[in-house]
């Protein structure tokens, strides 16, 4: 039985932002309105973390995600469990709430790693993108905090290409280089908006305005980027991801592996504790329910799941920007 080699608890779908390339701050079209405020206890989630552990390998890393994962009221005791327990865990956030005394209750749960949301150099960029004044700042001062009051975390950042910032990009990475107060940068692309009703061709409907327009302008800075990864500069992504988004930025409408999406790997909870592999298939379990993370992944109805999404040849933010797995076949185009 293959083991889990990711986890993400989406603790929350609320986030105080309003970005274009996200709807999670409207209410989740995917929730029943009855079951927004109904999710797990501190209890439940330590009894399915605990179990969850027990199916693992010491280097599994457990993500906190959103929303904004820091809204959650409990999320630093939660994180002290999930460390206590023994998970290498790390957290999604966009800086917004991130002052020296939530930069300290970061440190003290025993966070070992946080990624903040930084997709442009100008700010009227970043906060044009993300529908609040002065997110940009708050990003800025986010790193120095954490810095200061958390010393022990590695501080890195997430940028995104889209229509909107892709000009901006190489300037970006040259000031994350160039910043010793951040550990790296995983460059993301344009997906359809979280929390939208899934659109075959997305990048030609209304989200449209998303995507980057200029292909040779795209494939140049690919390979920019792919340049300053061989030459050392603070990119997190393989070269094989970079070159997956690059053929996705070519074309979008083909899958960009060769191998099977390695989804299947992966647990996945949603905020109101409903266990997946992967959000585009059922539900498994139900936290609130007390239901065994260890039995539902050795359960029939699992490895039809996992059967599904081995043949799934959708690009998805999972499989491109978040948990890509090296297919040797990219290297060759």
């Amino acid at each position: 039985m293959v083991e889990p080699e990711f986890g993400c608890l989406g603790i929350t779908d609320n986030c105080m932002l309003r970005c274009r390339m996200c709807k999670k701050w409207q209410p989740d079209i995917f929730i029943e309105k009855k079951d927004l405020n109904s999710c797990p206890s501190i209890a439940q989630y330590k009894k399915f973390l605990t179990e969850l552990k027990e199916l693992v390998d010491d280097d599994f890393v457990l993500n906190f995600g959103g929303g904004e994962a820091l809204l959650y009221p409990d999320i630093f005791e939660i994180i002290k469990i999930a460390s206590d327990i023994g998970f290498y865990t790390n957290i999604n956030s966009n800086g917004f709430l991130i002052d020296e005394n939530v930069a300290r209750k970061l440190g003290d749960s025993g966070m070992r790693d946080i990624k903040l949301s930084l997709d442009s150099i100008d700010p009227k960029i970043h906060d044009y993108m993300r529908g609040v004044e002065g997110v940009h700042e708050k990003a800025l001062k986010a790193i120095d905090n954490l810095h200061r009051f958390a010393p022990h975390m590695r501080v890195s950042l997430i940028s995104v290409i889209y229509e909107q910032t892709y000009r901006d990009f190489i300037p970006l990475m040259e000031w994350i280089n160039n910043n010793n107060k951040i550990e790296h940068v995983l460059i993301m692309v344009a997906m359809q908006p979280n929390n939208t009703e899934p659109e075959e061709h997305w990048w030609k409907g209304e989200y449209g305005f998303l995507w980057p327009k200029n292909t040779d302008d795209i494939d140049k800075l690919m390979d920019k980027l792919i340049f300053m990864k061989q030459s050392y500069y603070k990119i997190n992504n393989s070269i094989a991801q970079l070159r997956a988004v690059k053929a996705y930025l070519r074309h979008p409408e083909k899958f960009v592996k060769n191998s099977v999406c390695n989804m299947y790997k992966a647990v996945h909870v949603s905020s109101i504790g409903q266990i997946f592999l992967c959000f585009n298939y059922g539900v498994l379990g139900e936290i609130r329910k007390g239901d065994d993370i260890r039995k539902i992944w050795c359960s029939v109805e699992a490895e039809v799941i996992r059967a599904k999404i081995k043949n799934c040849k959708k690009n998805c933010h999972f499989l491109i920007n978040c948990f890509f797995e090296e297919d040797p076949a990219v290297n060759s185009l």
